[in-house]
């Protein structure tokens, strides 16, 4: 069972332009809502009992919508990160909350899916589990793409078009692999743990949308509209 769900929302979102320059992605308004909120209600169908905001740029603004709030057993908690400290330096940053089965995600990418059924899966306590989804509408993304699935591990391959969903389990153990650096798991972290095969994986049938280009903020603009949140 997931029972802490762990949000990267710290980054600034440079590529959206003015958009971004005082509001952080995820508190983009969507029909009037933050985009964050679509996100959360559909993390919140896993019942867990913590979720962390890893917050950076306008963390004030996360901190004054979200901190200690309280949707149905869940409380969502801001953590602040002084310095930028990239996605893998913002899980060495909470380490001391880290505990079995963490989910890890993205504060600004949509993914339709029934998260529910990620509680009943098993992982392996010694290896970072990773989502994978077609990249057939991301092709330029070179951040763990090209990957292939063999007997639950991940491996390497020019031939498949998975990429990284952006969702991850992690345990303690994983953590012996970070330290408080500024480093990214995407580039730095992950494609070495896949090399030594500690990284187990599963595909999602899903639709993934992230709002990090104005492209896809304003393609999400129009299919928010048939989202129920």
């Amino acid at each position: 069972m997931i029972k802490k769900i762990f949000i990267f929302v710290g980054g600034k979102g440079s590529r959206l332009g003015k958009l971004t320059r005082n509001t952080p992605k995820p508190l983009l308004l969507f029909n009037n809502k933050p985009f964050l909120d679509y996100i959360l209600s559909n993390l919140l169908k896993l019942n867990p009992n913590k979720i962390y905001l890893l917050c950076g740029f306008k963390s004030e603004l996360f901190f004054k919508k979200y901190h200690k709030t309280k949707i149905g057993i869940t409380e969502i908690l801001c953590i602040k990160e002084k310095t930028p400290l990239g996605t893998a330096g913002s899980l060495y940053n909470v380490r001391k909350y880290i505990s079995k089965n963490s989910l890890i995600c993205n504060g600004d990418t949509y993914i339709k899916y029934n998260f529910k059924k990620l509680n009943n899966l098993n992982f392996e306590n010694d290896k970072l589990f990773m989502f994978c989804i077609s990249n057939k509408n991301y092709k330029s993304n070179k951040k763990l793409n090209n990957l292939i699935i063999k007997k639950k591990s991940i491996c390497f391959s020019s031939k498949s078009n998975l990429m990284n969903a952006g969702i991850y389990i992690v345990n303690k153990k994983i953590l012996k692999f970070i330290n408080k650096k500024n480093f990214s798991l995407e580039d730095e972290i992950i494609p070495n743990l896949i090399e030594n095969n500690n990284v187990q994986g599963k595909e999602i049938k899903a639709y993934s949308i992230d709002i990090g280009t104005y492209k896809n903020f304003k393609k999400f603009k129009s299919i928010s509209k048939k989202i129920k949140i």
